[in-house]
């Protein structure tokens, strides 16, 4: 699978990787991505959506909150987790879970949508590393799920179009 400039795969059965190249050296794209003030200016928040929370305490043993909130004002969407290892510049590993709200008004879809009998939140553990690279940075992205089911509800969610709109605002801010 591929959108636009991120390519995604699925090397295990409980694993999905997404690699992408960022025109900008590794020190600003850590940057952007460990830096609340700067997260908010790039990470995807759907049409009509708006940002609730974006803490992160990243050191091993920190703690992240992102929420969202739907058109009604309502959480939409909560990812929080803990930072499992942190090395400054290269690679961060944190735990992820993702739950729905009733602000969500069935935005997202997929397995996870609000409108579901019992909504379950994703869990898994994500690694992201960065490599410089002839002054771009490669970012490759794993995400582990407990099990294939839990991987492919996450596949059919259609997170990688979110991903990608969140990446490509990132390259107009890493352009400024």
């Amino acid at each position: 699978m591929m959108t636009a400039g991120l390519q995604v795969s699925t090397p295990t059965d409980t694993t999905i990787r997404f690699t992408r190249v960022f025109r900008a050296p590794r020190h600003l794209v850590w940057n952007a991505m460990t830096k609340p003030d700067l997260v908010q200016r790039w990470m995807f928040c759907p049409p009509d959506w708006s940002w609730g929370k974006c803490e992160m305490d990243v050191r091993v043993g920190g703690k992240f909150r992102w929420e969202w909130n739907g058109p009604n004002g309502q959480t939409a969407l909560s990812i929080w987790g803990d930072y499992r290892e942190v090395q400054p510049h290269s690679r961060i590993v944190h735990t992820e879970r993702m739950e729905m709200g009733p602000g969500a008004g069935g935005a997202c879809g997929g397995a996870n949508a609000p409108d579901s009998a019992t909504p379950e939140p994703w869990e898994l553990l994500a690694a992201l590393d960065l490599r410089e690279q002839s002054g771009t940075t490669v970012m490759t992205m794993t995400l582990t799920f407990a099990s294939k089911a839990a991987r492919d509800g996450a596949l059919a969610s259609g997170m990688e179009h979110g991903m990608e709109a969140g990446y490509t605002q990132l390259d107009a801010q890493l352009a400024q």
